[in-house]
This record gives structure tokens, sequence and C-alpha cells, in this order.
């Protein structure tokens, strides 16, 4: 037995033990005793063979202790800051540590302190209330108690308005409020907290005052520092904006100056891996350098010291992201390897980098970025020499091709589970625009160094970088306008995942016994483990979007119905809850978007979605059949319809919603009291607004909506008050039976359930809202609350949750559950909150 590649193997035991993190610690050192022994036996017997084993198989006795070790990591990195039991949300506290890191956003300064003690104020935050906490003892119990309110943390981010001039290695002392990272309560939501967790960073800090408290600085480290601004200043003045907030992070690391319409561009043409500091920067500088040593004839030790201190340096410039430290560290094994005369080992390096990466952050594992860099490097390493030896092409075009599509093998359900879409024009781009991107780098830097000396000279050499950037611009737009250019999936299940990579081992190991026309079919297989199967149920979704409303339906005929999109207090909720939702489900149109009334908490985020449509009344289109029409999916979400209550006075924010959606191309309807939504079983009535009578407010015209899928039934009442209430109770008591309408879409009247499985509660669970009538009449088995935690209205009001007590119903709030799902085929249902580890 020959066992290659120990650090493989090493690598492998540490990942088990990631893996394994929730089982109980004593459990995992039984496992890894059993183990040792199992080893011990096989290399202790036969005799014979006892010296040989030990000799090559030496590696074997570690893999027990990287399996622990990776449990132990893992468990340490997610248990919480002993600081978390202090407070919920925000606490007032004053913090001291060491400045590591600065990033100027322009308006404010983020600043990175590590090794931080924190000290909490007499003043306390807690539940978004603060506590005064009386101090009668004496100075021996004062000192206690002060001792008792100092934590430590390892790392903070703080955000400062201030543009003092600190340095790296700077002490300071902020005094602000420390706040904890948001976790994602949605499908599809950023998750603030884990991505944190991952940098090993506990909290973030507003800062109120900034104290130097030592002058002492790191001069290395302030040094690379001062390079780094001066080049993103001299970008700044020798190209465009726009091309040099591109510069700026494909070559410093630092987005803050990259316009967001230029970063779209670049994700939906899926170049967006040029933008970050790349395995591509480290090599071609690392290597340049090295070959440029040895013509002039620098020994080799001294040639690899040198590269390796200059890499480094660049790494420690740019932050060191994940990509920058696989690749330094596989550099540094490429040259040492030269030096010490041994042979590299593409895997083995990069198993080393994995390695290291992981001990440092184990949280990694779950990092987009982890996952794509070392993707793509394993994909070149064992599908492409596969690929080589099937299809025994000489060409340069079938190079760059079969080195793209190994990687796209690889890394194809990484993308989906991560972004959702697959950008159909990707390889044919990458191969356009990657070969000379190394031209733009070593053009940027030298361009970079000689502003340094002469501005003039910079402004010359930085022409074709500027033409070259513009030239990628080109082709994503040109790539833009051909038909199908975003393919969007969803998040694929976890067992399609296995499926996948399942076959793509067996490719892997059993490729000799394939020919070409089997590995074809088998490669081809691929993309169909992805395609789901028709669900024939109706889902709902309450989404958690703060104080307001949002809530998704998709019924068995493929209809998806988006009920209100708003919120008073998440900004840009359109843009960070609905959109990602939306395309973690893999639905790109929405057929029906329905607004119950004007108000900003029920249409800020839809709005959001329509803005980012394209216009579709240009002039452009003026003269086209598409003039009129709904865009097809590029990445934004496209609305086909908007239903709004037919109501007789209709104030500006009415009018300019509606003048928005028609310039969008989208389809206005309007629907009032009697009208129905036939969408084969589903059956959707309105049973508010009356288009004949005239209300006070929003709130009194807002719609109601009543669903009906077989034996299901669910009540929407958007923002409905006392007025509105009444008139809906009244409806409901005289409903009589009338046939179903088939003439079209919205139809005349059908009659709608009166005891219903579930309600969406009335304006967020206000007590003017849901009263005893209209609860005895409607009796929901579970009422779901929408509104945000510790918002200034008291919502839900103790009134309202008193009377859902009396009626026995369950009540679920979104800020406690997170977003509520709803599942049900018509006679069964399923309800589940939205939890993510």
């Amino acid at each position: 037995m020959n066992i290659r590649r120990p650090l493989v193997w090493i690598l492998a035991a540490y990942l088990a033990g990631l893996a394994m993190y929730r089982v109980g610690f004593n459990w995992i050192l039984l496992l890894g005793i059993i183990c040792m022994l199992l080893i011990l036996i096989w290399m202790w017997l036969p005799v014979v063979n006892r010296r040989k084993k030990f000799r090559y198989y030496y590696f074997l006795l570690f893999l027990p202790f990287m399996f622990l070790l990776g449990h132990v990591r893992m468990n340490l990195v997610l248990t919480g800051n002993a600081l978390d039991k202090a407070f919920e949300i925000e606490i007032k506290g004053d913090v001291t540590g060491q400045l590591a890191m600065i990033q100027d956003k322009g308006e404010y300064l983020v600043l990175t302190l590590i090794n931080n003690s924190i000290m909490l104020k007499q003043e306390q935050r807690n539940n978004n209330q603060f506590i005064s906490i009386q101090t009668k003892q004496t100075q021996t119990k004062q000192t206690q108690t002060k001792q008792q309110n100092i934590y430590y943390s390892k790392k903070l981010t703080i955000y400062t308005s201030s543009k003092n001039q600190y340095k790296i290695g700077n002490i300071l002392t902020i005094s602000g409020k420390i706040k904890k990272f948001q976790k994602a309560s949605n499908p599809g939501q950023f998750n603030e907290y884990l991505y944190n967790k991952m940098l090993q960073i506990d909290y973030k800090v507003n800062a109120d005052s900034i104290s130097l408290i030592d002058e002492d600085y790191k001069t290395f480290n302030q040094m690379l520092h001062t390079i780094k601004e001066r080049f993103l200043h001299i970008y700044q003045q020798i190209l465009p904006s726009k091309n040099a907030g591109i510069l700026s992070a494909m070559i410093l690391g630092d987005v803050s100056f990259l316009e967001p319409d230029m970063k779209e561009l670049y994700q939906q043409s899926g170049i967006s891996h040029i933008l970050a500091i790349s395995g591509l920067h480290i090599s071609l500088l690392g290597l340049s350098l090295y070959r440029l040593l040895r013509r002039l004839h620098v020994p080799a030790f001294f040639n690899g010291v040198i590269s390796i201190f200059i890499i480094c340096s660049y790494g420690i410039l740019t932050n060191f992201s994940v990509s920058t430290n696989r690749a330094v560290v596989m550099l540094i094994v490429f040259m040492t390897a030269g030096v010490v005369g041994r042979t590299y080992d593409l895997l083995s390096a990069t198993a080393l980098s994995g390695l290291i990466i992981l001990i440092q952050s184990p949280l990694q594992i779950i990092n987009a970025g982890f996952l794509l860099s070392f993707g793509a490097i394993i994909g070149m390493a064992l599908l492409n020499p596969i690929l080589a030896l099937l299809f025994p092409l000489k060409s340069k075009l079938w190079e760059g091709l079969k080195t793209s599509i190994s990687i796209q093998i690889i890394t194809l359900p990484i993308i989906l589970y991560f972004f959702y879409e697959i950008p159909t024009y990707s390889i044919m781009i990458n191969m356009i625009i990657l070969p000379s991107s190394a031209i733009i780098i070593l053009l940027a830097i030298l361009a970079g160094t000689c502003a340094c000396i002469w501005l003039p000279l910079g402004s010359f050499l930085i022409g074709g970088v500027h033409y070259l950037l513009n030239f990628y611009e080109g082709v994503c737009k040109l790539a833009a306008k051909m038909p199908g250019r975003t393919l969007l999936i969803g998040r694929p299940e976890a067992f399609r995942i296995i499926a996948y990579y399942s076959i793509v081992v067996l490719l892997i190991l059993f490729y000799k016994r394939l020919n070409r026309k089997c590995y074809i079919l088998l490669l081809s297989f691929l993309l169909i483990i992805f395609v789901k199967p028709n669900d024939l149920s109706l889902k709902v979704e309450f989404l958690d979007v703060g104080q307001g409303d949002g809530i998704v339906m998709s019924t068995p005929a493929k209809t998806t119905y988006l009920i209100d999109g708003g919120s008073s207090d998440v900004s840009k909720v359109g843009i960070y809850r609905l959109k990602p939702y939306l395309k973690v489900n893999g639905i790109g149109y929405i057929d029906y978007a329905v607004v119950t009334h004007m108000d900003s908490d029920h249409i800020s985020g839809m709005k959001e979605l329509m803005e980012a449509m394209e216009d579709r009344n240009t002039k452009y289109l003026k003269k086209s059949k598409q003039a009129g029409k709904p865009e097809s999916y590029k990445g934004n979400i496209v609305i086909r319809n908007l239903i709004l209550p037919d109501i007789l006075e209709k104030d500006d924010t009415y009018k300019e919603f509606e003048a928005l959606a028609l310039s969008k191309g989208i389809n206005v309807l309007y629907i009032k009291k009697g009208d129905t939504i036939n969408d084969g079983e589903v059956r959707i009535t309105c049973l508010h607004p009356n288009a004949d009578v005239g209300y006070n407010s929003r709130n009194a015209y807002s719609t109601v909506l009543s669903v009906t899928y077989k034996d299901f039934n669910l009540l929407l009442t958007g923002d409905l008050e006392e007025e509105g209430e009444t008139l809906v109770v009244n409806e409901l008591k005289k409903l009589t039976e009338k046939p179903y309408a088939t003439d079209s879409k919205i139809n005349k009247y059908n009659q709608p359930a009166q005891k219903y499985d579930i309600l969406k509660v009335a304006h967020h669970g206000s007590n003017n809202s849901t009263f005893e009538e209209f609860l005895k009449l409607v009796e929901p088995m579970y009422s779901i609350i929408s509104c945000g935690k510790g918002n200034s209205y008291g919502h839900p009001g103790k009134e309202l949750l008193n009377r859902l007590n009396q009626i026995d119903s369950d009540v679920i709030i979104t800020y406690e559950s997170g977003a509520v799902a709803v599942k049900t085929d018509g006679m069964r249902m399923e309800i589940k909150e939205y939890v993510e580890d």
C-alpha cells in the first residue's frame, strides 16, 4: 500500500474534526483514541514491515491529533464572548486597544482594534432601555464592580467620523456604543454575525470620541499603509473615478471607491474575481520578481528570501484576503522547494495553505471566497489533466477552455449555493479578459510607482490600463444585451450537492475506465441534478423585514405573488432582504405584486425592486415591440403585474408609484371588494376596500385578501384598522355562495372562508386593530405579527396579544422567529420558523 501526499491526509483529518463540532468532546476524544490505537496496531504488525511502515507512514500518527484539533478549534471559535451576556443589542462602554488597520471610506473611517479591554458604562443599555446601576457600596466593592465590568475582545471594528491621523500600532480608547452583529433572519439574507465571526471580530463600535493613549506605532506596518494610501490617491488623480475604483480594488484590495454599478456589472458577467486580490496577483508579482533576480544572478537562497519578503509585504498591504493567503503560502512552498532541491507538488501545497488558513480561522470553511479559491486549484490540478488526456486537442483556445471548464465543474455548486445564479457567458468573457489582466496588474503597479516620482510619467503609463478597463466594460455590456445572460437556479439542497460531487469524484477516480462518450454523458448529467421538480404545494413566507410587511406566496401553478414589501427601520430592505430571498428560492419574476396601501413600510422595498428594472419607455424602445413590456431577467428581479387598491382619492405617493410601474413596462391592475384571482385551485378574494367609498387615511383603505387552497385558509389584512375592520366583519357576515367566474385573472366575487388557519395580524399588532368581534368571526389557528424589535410604536400591543390569547390562537412574531414559512398541500399544513446556525 502506498499513501501519497501526507499533507492532504492531515488536512482531511482536520476537516473531519471541524465537521463534527456538534459532537460532544468526550465522544470525539474516544474516537481519536480508537483511531490512534488502530493506526499503532497496523504499524506494529507484522514485525517484518514495522520499520518500513514507521518510515513512510509516521504521518498517520498525526491524524487523530489533527481530528481533535479541528473539533477544539471550531468550538473555541463558536464560543461566544463573555460580554454577550451583558447586553442584548447595544451597550455604552469604553474600549482600549491597539490599532491594526485603517480604512478610509470617504465620509468616515473604519478602524480595526486588536487585544481590546472593554469597560461598560454605569449607564447600560439592555433590551434597548437604559438601566441605571446604583453604586453606593464601599470603595472596595466599587473596585470589585469595576473589575467585573471589564471584558476582553480579540478584535473590534470601529466606525468614526473623526479624520484624525492615527497610525498603525497606536493605543486608542474609544467611547461609544458597542453593538452586536445581526444574524440572518431570512433565507438568503447576509449573515453579518457569522461573517464577522469568521474574521474573528466580536463587535462593532460607533465611536462618540477617540483618545490617543500611546503614540508609539509599528514602523513597517505604517509604512505599508502609507504606500497604500499614496497609491489610492495617485489612481484617483490619473484615472477617471470609475476606473480608479476598479484599479484600487484589483491592485490594493480597497473597494471603497468601487462604483456599485461597475461591481454589479462585473458580478453579473462572472468576472468579479478580478476585483479581488487573487493568486494571479501574487503569482505574477512573486514569480516575476523571482525570475528577475535569477537573471541578475542573485543566489537562490537570497532570491527566495527577498521574493518571499516582498509578497508577504504585499499581502499585509492588501489585508491578506483568503485567496492572497493561499497564494502566498503556495508561492513560498514553490520557492522553498526550488531552494532545497525538492519537487513542487500542487495538491500538497494547496493542502498546506488550506490547513494554515483553517487553523487560524476555522469558519473560513463556509466562506465563499475560500471555497472558490481552493475549488479552482483542485479543478486545475485534478480535472484539467483528465480533460487533456480524453480530448488531446492541440490548440491554445482549447487549453484556455479546458482550464475554465475544469474550474467551472468544481465550483458550480459553490457558486449556486452562495450566489444562486450562473452567468451564462462567464467562460467566454473570462477567456477574452483574463489574458490581458496580467498586463493591467504590472502596468498599474509600474504606473503607480513612477507617479510617486513624477506624476506625468505615471499618467502616461496608465493609459494602457485605462483603455483595457474600458474594453472590459464594453465586453460586459455587450454580454448584458445578449439573451439569457443569467441563469437563475436558486440555492440547491444539500442532497443535490452531495450527489453532484459524488459523480465528480467517480469521474476523477475512474476516468481511465470511461470512454469519451460516457464521460461527456456523465458531465451533462451534472447539470440535470440541479433541475427541481414541480412542487404542488402552496408556499407562503412572511419575511422578517423589521417594522414593515413583506409576504411572498408561490402557488402550485408556479405563480409568484409579493404582497407588500417595505420597512421603516431596515435600510434598503428590497435590496438586502426581498431580493436575496427571491433569488435563493430561484425566483426571478414576480407575477403579481400586490400593494395593500401606500405607507412606506409596505412599499419601500418593492419600489427599490422596480427602480432596479430597466426603463421600458425610453426613446430607444418606443419603436420596438419591447416598449411598454417588462424586461427579461438579467440579474434584477422583474415585476410583471402590479395590483393596487381601487380607491376614489389617490394621493401623490399613489400616483408616483403608479407612474414608476408604468415607466418600467409593468402592467398595472386595480382590485376592490368582490374581485377574485383564480389561480388553479388557489382562490384569492378581495374583501376590502370598497371602490365607491372615500377613506380618511391610507390604513383605512388597506387591501384585505382571503386566500383559499382546498381546506387551507389564509387572511391577509395589511394595516387595516377599526374603520375598515368593521366593514370586513359586516361583509363576512352577509356572504352567500356565488359561482366561480373564469373570464379573466381578476374576476367577480367568489365566497371566501370565514374560519382561518392563519391570520396575518393587521397593522403590525397594533392595539387599534384586530378586535374581539373580528377574531371571534375568523378564529385563526395561528396569528402572525410582522414588526421590528424595539420599535417606537410598542408593537405588538399588550391588549392585542391578550385578545389573541383569549381565543387560543398561537402567536408568532417575526422579530422573534425570523421568516415564517407556511407550506400546505391544501389538507395538511407545515409551519417553520427560520433558524440559521
